[in-house]
């Protein structure tokens, strides 16, 4: 081959290798980027939308910064740090750009790609919203029409945040230049608020998208760069392979020249946050005392694991030695010696002595150096050749633990063993290894709960009955009434959460409706006589529950006391879910008056079953008869009591056709109807107890009706007896099964949807709502406070 063919080939391959070195491979996504993207966008959406909305009613962009005035001392000096700012911001790019060249061209082309987009970008969305709104809305968002700075900010911006500098040297710097351009061009008047933050978001929003869809160069160092730092930090590897590549952290298996097994732990800079909402859940759920203070950072982790681990190995116990800790680049590496041994499971297959004294040793002793362990399962606790136990997997270990945290390090090792070898060996090795006593194990058995059980193990205790045995094992009842209440794991339980969610929804609807109704006016034509009224049907409403008490107590109880307990349930209804306090100070009622706690349960739960099976057939006989009139005789519910009954059967099929909730309702049901039956079978024998109950349960569901009827003929509207009754009872079945306490919101709402749903305007709907509320469920509160007091100063209750 002739020299020039070697020459041109040569040539073509140095081509090749520069042109791939600006789209290197491989490349990675990161996930915080995305998470980025998607919250700059979001800004972007609700300031366009903001924008498009207001319209020409929007106050004028420049009045929130007024510009300074031409032709002043302090107008000249904004020029010139202006103008240096914006010279820094060209030398920052120069260097960048020159930096990228020689170490990494790949942030050249996503650098340049960013910057072209967000250019385009600036200039197509202004358009789409001048198509929508017009043109003074597009130049909202362009800010002023000569001399805008938008454009060259919202690239100048792509171009860092496409080049990717986060956490390099001029990230600071960079960030710091555009905040002073910016802040210049709001007082010189060549930006407005609304403009700069959409120049600043559509830059950052085009960098980010480009960095998601064609991903960075990976920051995580190769294994050639691994091998360097260990050989540095005096670690020399024979053999390094890939073992494990989890979320944020990848694994190696690796042998020094002694053929000694070495474990080396790198934190992935690229994939840092991806545990962060894992580990975040579990502290918005689990309280303080139960996680500590996790590290939210995979760095933060790696460290403490490596603290944890050197002070159990310092203390004796059989755990992986930290040979070391080391930086490369923006990773971090820990480097272990593992343990060997059979994990804990395998004493199925008779590789695990049946005596577990040796693995409750080795826990107190980590417990000794305060240090705990935060996830023992089966698979982390480790049988030794000799027969001891070792620990393995510190990541969620706590230096400094607190004594509840060290409990429940006790319980899951407890549950793991007892689901391995059985509850008896379990609980001998506790006895003998952990040298429990009988207050401990009352504290332990409050704590056998599955919520602080590691995932493992919850998944190895489905279907079982373990942590009933291990209570059952674990059992002193006199020890465990002196030791008190268990403490409380749970931050947030899911009942909470579904209270604030619907309570924020019903909060919205009614607000929603509010923002309609001018309040004051309405209130102000209100007619006083029919808001008394209410007030009275309201107080029919207790003596009616009292009524409906009396008919299923063989004790004489006066008919004054039992009204009087009613009232003091309405000061429970501010913070119990329906029914729930009620039906608690009942039972308590009757327990102070003498009969006897399981007959006091049943008599609350026959009186609300027959409270349910009145209710019902007077609301169809209700929705029948509210189809019939005068000139016709129709066998269907009028059509606005349809639409109520409609809604109201859809809401209880939807909560029936759901397993969770099927499975909810039947386990709330079956114990109530075990204990109804035989006492409502009592009752249907004796005509006057069953005519009391009925009387009292009409009585009680007439008072909430004229209450409403008495609402609204305060603002001089009316609806039929039929209709008014079809309404409260639907918004009372919704109500009863809302979780807020007393209903809240969810009654509101449904009231209203029902009275507009039957032809009542909206402007007379929520003022006789909110009355209604007020003088069945707000005025009351207070009197059944007092009502309270009294009893439990007479002690009734």
């Amino acid at each position: 081959m002739r020299s020039r063919d070697i020459d041109a080939a040569a040539i073509r391959r140095t081509a090749a290798g520069l042109l791939s070195s600006f789209w290197s491979r491989p490349r990675v996504r990161r996930p915080l980027d995305l998470a980025r993207l998607l919250l700059a966008l979001a800004g972007l959406v609700v300031l366009a939308t903001v924008v498009v909305l207001a319209g020409a009613g929007m106050p004028d962009p420049t009045a929130l910064v007024p510009a300074v005035p031409a032709r002043t001392l302090t107008r000249r000096a904004i020029s010139l740090v202006n103008a240096a700012s914006s010279l820094a911001i060209l030398g920052i790019l120069a260097v960048v750009a020159l930096r990228a060249l020689r170490f990494r061209r790949f942030a050249v082309t996503s650098a340049l790609l960013s910057c072209g987009l967000g250019v385009l970008a600036g200039w197509l969305l202004p358009e789409g919203v001048r198509l929508l709104a017009g043109h003074a809305s597009a130049q909202v968002l362009i800010g002023p029409p000569v001399q805008s700075a938008g454009i060259p900010v919202t690239a100048a911006i792509a171009l860092f945040v496409g080049a990717d500098l986060q956490r390099r040297r001029w990230w600071l710097v960079s960030r710091l230049a555009v905040a002073v351009v910016v802040g210049c061009s709001l007082l010189l008047g060549s930006l407005t608020v609304p403009s700069a933050a959409y120049a600043v978001l559509v830059g950052i929003c085009a960098g980010l998208a480009v960095r998601v869809s064609l991903g960075v160069v990976p920051a995580r160092p190769s294994e050639l760069a691994i091998r360097t730092v260990l050989e540095r930090g005096g670690l020399p590897v024979t053999s390094f392979q890939p073992h494990d590549d989890a979320a944020g952290r990848i694994t190696y298996l690796a042998a020094d020249g002694t053929g000694r097994t070495l474990v080396v732990t790198v934190i992935d800079p690229d994939r840092r946050g991806v545990p962060l909402a894992r580990r975040a859940g579990r502290v918005v759920r689990l309280r303080a005392a139960v996680v500590g203070h996790p590290a939210l950072s995979l760095r933060g982790q790696l460290e403490r694991r490596a603290l944890t681990t050197s002070l159990t190995t310092a203390a004796g116990v059989t755990a992986p030695q930290v040979l070391a800790l080391l930086s490369a680049g923006r990773a971090l590496v820990l480097v272990e010696q593992p343990i060997g041994g059979e994990p804990l499971r395998a004493a199925a297959d008779g590789a695990v002595p049946s005596d577990l004294g040796p693995a409750f040793a080795a826990l107190r002793r980590l417990h000794g150096t305060a240090v705990a362990h935060g996830a023992l399962s089966a698979e982390t606790v480790l049988v030794q050749p000799d027969g001891g136990v070792g620990f393995a997997d510190f990541t969620l270990a706590q230096p400094a633990a607190t004594e509840l945290q060290r409990e429940l390090d006790v319980v899951a090792l407890l549950v793991a063993a007892a689901v391995v070898v059985g509850v008896a060996p379990a609980v001998a090795g506790l006895r003998s290894g952990y040298l429990s006593d009988a207050v401990a194990e009352a504290r332990l058995s409050a704590l056998l709960q599955p919520l602080v059980l590691p995932r493992p193990t919850r998944r190895a205790l489905r279907g079982t009955s373990v942590l009933a045995d291990l209570r059952a094992a674990l059992a002193h009842p006199a020890v465990a009434r002196a030791a008190g209440r268990p403490p409380r794991l749970e931050r947030l339980r899911p009942r909470t959460v579904v209270s604030v969610v619907g309570g924020t929804v019903a909060a919205y609807v009614l607000a929603t409706q509010l923002s309609h109704v001018n309040l004051a006016q309405v209130f102000a034509h209100a007619r006083l006589g029919w808001l008394g009224a209410a007030v009275l049907a309201s107080a029919v409403t207790y003596v009616g529950a009292a009524l409906a008490l009396h008919a299923f107590v063989l004790v004489r109880l006066p008919l004054g006391r039992t009204t009087l307990v009613q009232l003091a349930s309405s000061f429970l209804a501010l913070v119990t879910p329906p029914t729930v306090g009620h039906v608690g100070l009942n039972i308590r009622y009757l327990q102070r008056s003498g009969v006897p706690a399981a007959t006091a349960a049943a008599d609350v739960a026959v009186k609300e079953a027959v409270t349910v099976a009145v209710t019902v057939p007077v609301l169809l006989v209700c929705g029948w008869l509210s189809g019939v009139s005068g000139s016709r005789l129709s066998l269907l519910p009028s059509g606005d009591v349809l639409v109520v009954l409609a809604a109201t059967a859809a809401a209880v099929a939807v909560v029936a056709v759901l397993p969770p909730t099927r499975r909810l309702a039947w386990r709330r049901l079956q114990p109530l109807v075990r204990q109804t039956v035989p006492q409502l079978v009592a009752a249907l024998s004796s005509p006057r107890r069953l005519v009391l109950a009925v009387t009292g349960v009409l009585v009680l569901d007439a008072g909430y009706v004229l209450a409403l009827g008495a609402s609204l003929r305060a603002f001089s509207a009316e609806l039929p007896i039929t209709v008014l009754v079809v309404v409260y009872l639907a918004a009372s079945a919704i109500g009863s099964a809302a979780p807020t306490p007393g209903g809240l919101g969810a009654v509101e709402a449904a009231l209203v949807g029902g009275l507009t749903a039957t032809g009542i305007p909206v402007a007379i709907a929520i003022p006789a709502v909110l009355v209604f509320r007020a003088a069945t469920f707000w005025l009351p509160a207070p009197l059944g406070w007092g009502a309270f007091v009294l009893l439990q100063r007479r002690g009734r209750i």
